[in-house]
């Protein structure tokens, strides 16, 4: 029988992933607010990430096990930690229809 896609239980391991292996992620983000049922988005704090233009705050789109049962959408937004301050502030905007909403905090 095959097991029902858990989209939370399923980012709360991305986020674990993330945090492990990577040294410059201090947090990992999970929006799960306007998605769709089979959608993950995430936004990472990464301190060794160089500044770059806020006009190009774009998710990367990982589609995962593509053409399976647990197809799905991984989107991951890259921010130093300055950016995730003004986002949280309200200054700097999120993409498309991403939502501070229901946000779940890993760190």
């Amino acid at each position: 029988m095959a097991t029902a896609f858990d989209r939370d239980e399923m980012a709360r391991w991305y986020a674990s992933q993330h945090l492990q292996t990577d040294p410059g992620i201090t947090a990992v983000y999970y929006l799960p607010a306007n998605t769709r049922p089979r959608e993950i988005r995430f936004i990472e704090v990464n301190e060794l990430m160089g500044n770059r233009k806020d006009s190009s705050l774009e998710p990367i789109d990982f589609g995962v096990d593509f053409g399976t049962q647990n197809e799905h959408k991984l989107f991951v937004l890259d921010v130093t930690p300055d950016q995730w301050e003004r986002i949280r502030m309200g200054t700097l905007s999120l993409p498309g229809n991403w939502s501070l909403e229901n946000l779940v905090a890993y760190q």
